[in-house]
């Protein structure tokens, strides 16, 4: 199922599973230094209108921001991301901003439109010229009437026809079972104006096997380029992914993935990465283990990995990486804003472990209170913010005990409230 979703734009597809009514609100990447693992960044997402997503659905928070770790006592802004909707909860831009040192400078914009069905009627990338968005490319997606994506074709932005002018396309067949079967890749030729072969991708699918073929236009025709394989139990667990390139001969086997461990939803709870060493009659050696574990709904909450060592055994290595991540329930049918019309405000790290920052910007000139609550209720931390618009100020978190919090900012105009996650 993975392969395909990777085959087509992520906002095309049907979300793998039901989407849940719990959501991811932040994340930490780690990386092993050879004694304990050091933190490389964090992100928060937030959002509004009883919207959600995590890992495995689509991501509609209002704003995410990634921090990123300077030595290993400070965060830094790195990037930051604004979504907006529609009324029917669809994302139509996605704007992502980097921080210069002082303040958010917009980059790029993604802005989606819709067919009467709901689905991506275009997707058109922009970038920022200092003054305005400048056009970049676009893709237009025709979709059959059995509602499959059939037709993905791409344009470049030309400013002398004031126009998109075409440079590729995808085609997309599926068999009588609604499965996508085979992606045609096309360029566009100017000169002559036709779009001409470059490659394919065919699928294969059986109870316990599923394939996914890529091939390469030679001129005359498709020639076999890379293979992967999927294997299954017969409850639909995925045990194997094989990746192998074609010498002109014959499959040559690269790297082999096998999971085991699986959860009630169908999710690997060990995963082994291994590559092919060739010496003699040819075998599979160990690189790479990955562990993870997940809540009652499924949702990825930690990922580590550990490395092969020489001595037939595993351990963690310098370099091998982590991954933490934090969820919260929400009220899909409720309308809900952690940012109310008082202002907006930013809460990092996430997760924090000693201190958590408070940078709050009002709509308009007030004093006010940050108050910090745990789960039951109970007050556990409190400081007070000066009259002003702008408020920059940080609460001390090394003496609480690890989980979610309710933060509360407010003001003599309004308030805001936010959740974060203590992680020490």
């Amino acid at each position: 199922m993975l392969l395909l979703t990777l085959a087509l734009p992520a906002l095309l597809c049907q979300d793998l599973k039901a989407q849940t009514m719990s959501r991811l609100v932040g994340s930490a990447d780690y990386t092993y230094n050879g004694a304990s693992y050091d933190v490389n960044d964090s992100t928060a997402y937030t959002y509004s209108a009883g919207r959600g997503g995590d890992l495995m659905h689509t991501l509609k928070y209002d704003m995410s921001t990634n921090w990123v770790m300077v030595g290993d006592t400070a965060y830094n802004n790195n990037f930051n991301y604004l979504q907006t909707f529609d009324g029917n909860n669809n994302i139509i831009s996605t704007i992502t901003q980097y921080w210069d040192g002082t303040t958010w400078v917009n980059w790029t914009n993604v802005l989606y439109s819709y067919n009467g069905s709901g689905q991506v009627a275009t997707i058109t990338h922009q970038t920022w010229n200092g003054i305005d968005w400048v056009n970049g490319t676009q893709d237009v997606f025709g979709y059959n009437t059995a509602h499959q994506l059939y037709l993905d074709q791409t344009g470049t932005w030309d400013t002398g026809l004031v126009a998109f002018t075409p440079v590729s396309q995808k085609i997309y067949y599926f068999d009588s079972a609604s499965r996508l079967i085979q992606e045609v890749d096309q360029t566009y030729n100017s000169a002559a104006t036709v779009y001409e072969y470059t490659a394919q991708y065919m699928y294969t699918y059986s109870l316990i096997t599923n394939t996914t073929t890529y091939s390469t236009w030679t001129g005359s025709g498709f020639a076999a380029s890379y293979k992967y394989t999927d294997t299954y139990d017969s409850t639909g667990n995925l045990l194997t992914h094989l990746y192998q390139t074609y010498s002109g001969t014959a499959w040559i086997n690269q790297t082999l993935n096998v999971y085991s461990g699986f959860t009630a939803g169908h999710m690997a709870t060990t995963g082994i990465d291994q590559i092919w060493d060739s010496t003699g009659t040819g075998s599979w050696a160990n690189v790479t283990m990955h562990m993870y574990t997940f809540n009652g709904n499924d949702q990825l909450t930690y990922a580590t990995a550990e490395s092969w060592h020489v001595g037939d055994f595993w351990e963690f290595a310098t370099g091998d990486a982590a991954a933490r991540y934090y969820y919260q329930d929400f009220d899909p049918t409720a309308v809900k804003s952690v940012v109310t019309k008082a202002g907006n405000a930013n809460l990092y790290p996430v997760p924090a472990r000693g201190t958590i920052n408070v940078d709050v910007n009002w709509n308009d000139a007030q004093a006010g209170t940050v108050t910090m609550f745990d789960m039951s209720g109970r007050e556990v931390n409190k400081m007070n913010i000066p009259y002003g618009t702008h408020f920059n100020g940080a609460m001390q978190v090394n003496n609480l005990a690890d989980g979610m919090y309710v933060v509360r900012i407010s003001g003599t105009q309004g308030e805001i409230v936010k959740q974060v996650v203590v992680a020490h």
